[in-house]
């Protein structure tokens, strides 16, 4: 979860974007590679997301209706925002849809990325992103319209599978345990439809692992902060990247 690439000064750290609001514990080995840390290097920047989310009346959430059951598609309008970045549902790309959906069934709060970023504002600890907010809009594009409306009625079908989901998970993550991860993110109906972890994981490991490699010669101790998910598993980033690598925790 906390890895040192050998004979660099480059250190990958699993993260949660979110933790279950029932647990806000984080791992001491967190804290640690902060302050171990000279720059920082995130994903992307999340608020530079919010343009790329709605799409014009042919290209939004309105394709899905074909795809999901009309009791799916009345559920899925009922607790969707009635106001906001996120509304109306069927002005939105179906990608955002079905990234946005499973949040809306969880109790969260803030994770890794938002505390560090604070804190790296207030000691003027440089930082940078993996990615742009156009990068991984075009990454989620590829996912199929069909792998999205059978997420999503899998989804509406069980609606505490994302808290579950997202409780275990925690649990593993703060015992530094990356199988167990992989494990339960597998189990996870929607992880294992065609399309979406090539879009969300693979394709993004493969574009981060090319521009790292750019900066293995750095003399800066960097910690790359990626999502747990991206370290294990077929295609990881480490696996992307080619370099050996050792566990710091």
């Amino acid at each position: 979860m906390y890895l040192q690439l050998t004979g660099t000064h480059v250190r990958l750290l699993g993260s949660m974007h979110l933790f279950p609001s029932t647990s806000r514990r984080t791992p001491p080995w967190v804290a640690e590679a902060y302050d171990w840390a000279e720059a920082l290097v995130f994903e992307s920047d999340p608020p530079t997301i919010l343009p790329f989310l709605k799409a014009d009346a042919r290209h939004g959430a309105a394709q899905l209706l074909p795809l999901l059951s009309a009791d799916a598609w009345s559920q899925l309008q009922a607790v969707w925002p009635v106001e906001g970045a996120l509304a109306p549902l069927v002005e939105l790309r179906p990608w955002a849809a079905l990234i946005v959906a499973p949040t809306l069934f969880q109790q969260v709060v803030e994770g890794v990325e938002p505390r560090m970023l604070r804190s790296a504002i207030a000691q003027a600890k440089p930082f940078s992103y993996l990615e742009t907010a156009e990068d991984v809009a075009a990454a989620l594009e590829t996912i199929p319209l069909e792998a999205v409306g059978a997420a999503l009625g899998l989804l509406m079908a069980d609606r505490e599978e994302p808290q579950r989901t997202l409780e275990r998970m925690h649990d593993a993550w703060l015992d530094g345990d990356l199988q167990t991860v992989q494990r339960i993110a597998i189990e996870s109906p929607m992880f294992n439809l065609p399309g979406i972890r090539h879009a969300i994981l693979d394709a993004r490991n493969r574009a981060w692992a090319a521009r790292l490699k750019e900066r293995l010669d750095e003399r800066e101790r960097t910690l790359v902060v990626v999502g747990a998910l991206h370290l294990c598993g077929p295609g990881n980033l480490i696996e992307c990247l080619a370099h050996p690598v050792e566990a710091v925790f």
